[in-house]
């Protein structure tokens, strides 16, 4: 089991006890702490002093990917399961997914289902998921539907596909979903076994736009994979990534397809993008895939990035 946590000392104690509690005791609990401000390290180290198998390791700050691929690289066991620090797995969770994999020797990423709760632990709704390969598989070219805190992958599977990859940040178990199900089999159990915990502060509500360009990111690449290589440095700095990959999608002058055109959209509201990169864009979506959607987007992006100028830069 591998858990990330930054700053998550309200929570971290229970979710690791949930760990602990499991009905399958043959654990190895890795907590990486990426730089937290607040005493999340020391609740952690407690707990480690009292149990074995749980092993305290510091990140320094580096972020969420490098944070995890040290816990990746760290992992004694075949399977590795996936939890954030302020959630809740089920006592059956562990054992219920390792039997799913023993069964199952071509399975090489399996979630489940979960229960959404509020920060006291109150529970608020069950969260679905798509179960069978074909939904599965289906769901995948279009969105996430996988609950990251709720996987498990074959160690060796995401080492050889080169783990988590910073350029896609926010998103980027999406990315690393798409690379495995291009090798492998990929699933979901329909029951719950996580309760996954809503607050302000998680990275899907304070990062939502940069989640949604990078999960756009990820689906171009996958399509990109089929033909040639990513026209990015996948290991770089998110920004970057996709402005390098809208100058080389903007080079190519081929009409932006129906496919493509929400992902362009959601890419070009990245900040930093040339203006000169974001024209020739609009124009290859007109000539491509025209919409009213596609043909209001360029005063949109005007009107947000006069917006996000410096006050002393706007014109008066």
């Amino acid at each position: 089991m591998i858990i990330p946590v930054r700053d998550g000392a309200q929570y971290v104690g229970e979710a690791l006890q949930s760990i602990l509690d499991q009905d399958l005791a043959d654990i190895e609990v890795i907590v990486v702490d990426d730089g937290s401000c607040d005493n999340s390290a020391a609740i952690a180290t407690s707990i480690s002093d009292r149990d074995s198998r749980v092993k305290m390791v510091a990140n320094s700050g580096k972020g969420i990917v490098d944070a995890l691929n040290m816990g990746i690289s760290l992992a004694q066991a075949p399977l590795v399961a996936r939890m954030d620090c302020d959630d809740v797995s089920l006592p059956s969770r562990l054992r219920l997914q390792v039997a799913r994999f023993e069964a199952d020797p071509d399975l090489q990423l399996l979630g489940t289902a979960g229960l959404q709760i509020d920060p006291e632990g109150k529970l608020l709704r069950p969260i679905d998921v798509p179960v069978g390969n074909d939904p599965l598989r289906d769901a995948l070219a279009r969105y996430n539907p996988m609950l990251h805190p709720t996987v498990m992958f074959r160690t060796e599977a995401v080492r050889r596909a080169g783990g988590y990859r910073r350029a896609f940040t926010y998103a980027e178990d999406y990315d690393l979903w798409l690379r495995l199900s291009e090798t492998g089999k990929l699933a979901n159990m329909e029951v719950p076994l996580v309760k996954l915990r809503s607050h302000p502060g998680q990275v899907s509500r304070v990062k939502q736009d940069q989640q949604k360009a990078a999960a756009a990111l990820a689906r171009q690449s996958a399509l990109l994979r089929r033909h040639r290589a990513e026209p990015f440095d996948v290991n770089g700095q998110p920004a970057q990534a996709i402005a390098s990959f809208l100058a080389w999608r903007a080079g190519t002058g081929v009409g932006v397809s129906s496919l493509e055109r929400r992902d362009i959209e959601l890419l070009l509201r990245s900040a930093g993008i040339p203006m000169a990169v974001t024209c020739k864009l609009l124009f290859l979506a007109a000539v491509g895939a025209p919409s009213f959607r596609t043909l209001a987007l360029g005063p949109r992006l005007a009107w947000r990035r006069m917006i996000a100028r410096p006050a002393k830069m706007r014109p008066n």
